[in-house]
């Protein structure tokens, strides 16, 4: 009987140093968090888990200079309007992403050559790694025009959007995905018109030019002009001669 009392009471030593020294650890952690952070571990533990859901549920902030940038736009493109704009940078980030994806620059729409050439790059880099990345259920949060500048036959519009998906890569190699994650990303679009942004493209979907001798005429201000090269009045439709220019991810 007494060895086994014996073994009980040791046991029960045992326990409790285990026990004591479990709470001094978290009397030290606490005692750290307080003096550095000014809160205990469990109150800094449950601020990070916090940060990390907001990371994924908080739309990313974007640059709103509408008030300054939309007057000026829509002076110089009357005919179209704000909300044209803006649906024209989020399909053209969505094409961006599906060329991204799909590892097929011929997804791009209406982008310059120069872009085209971007983000091939970014597909080689991709593949090089044995990757696929995909960006999945896109829901578009806000945009808003960031920068505007223009010249007598040329504009460029930058437009930032926030937007959510489901961001990973997958493995060419293996069929292994790294785990889908809800990401909250921002982006910003430059929408460009002019001819050297037409000359820098071989798929522009409506080409500029005069019906009378096909020359291409871009102005920008006034949507009257007269062809530059045989006098022809020409009123200018402006929709299809706006090409995807650049992006970036911003956040």
């Amino acid at each position: 009987m007494e060895p086994i009392i014996t073994t009980l009471i040791t046991i029960g030593i045992i326990a409790a140093v285990i026990a004591a020294v479990i709470l001094l650890i978290k009397y030290k952690i606490n005692s750290v968090s307080r003096e550095y952070l000014g809160m205990s571990s469990k109150e800094a533990a449950d601020l990070i888990k916090k940060g990390l859901k907001d990371e994924v549920t908080t739309p990313k902030s974007i640059s709103n200079v509408s008030a300054y940038y939309k007057p000026r736009l829509l002076r110089d493109f009357p005919e179209m309007s704000y909300d044209r704009f803006l649906e024209m940078a989020a399909s053209a980030l969505t094409s961006i992403l599906d060329a991204i994806e799909a590892q097929d620059t011929g997804k791009l729409m209406n982008a310059t050559d120069s872009l085209k050439e971007k983000v091939y790059n970014l597909i080689s880099d991709n593949r090089g790694r044995g990757f696929i990345e995909h960006f999945d259920d896109i829901k578009i949060h806000r945009s808003a025009i960031a920068n505007y500048s223009s010249s007598q036959d040329t504009a460029t519009a930058v437009f930032e959007i926030s937007f959510q998906c489901l961001h990973y890569m997958e493995s060419e190699k293996k069929n292994t995905k790294i785990p889908e994650n809800l990401t909250q990303m921002a982006a910003s679009v430059s929408l460009s018109y002019g001819r050297k942004y037409a000359e820098d493209t071989s798929s522009l979907t409506k080409s500029h030019n005069c019906p009378n001798c096909g020359a291409p005429v871009y102005s920008v201000g006034g949507r009257m002009m007269k062809c530059p090269y045989c006098g022809t009045g020409i009123t200018e439709e402006i929709h299809g001669s706006w090409l995807v220019s650049a992006y970036k991810f911003i956040k």
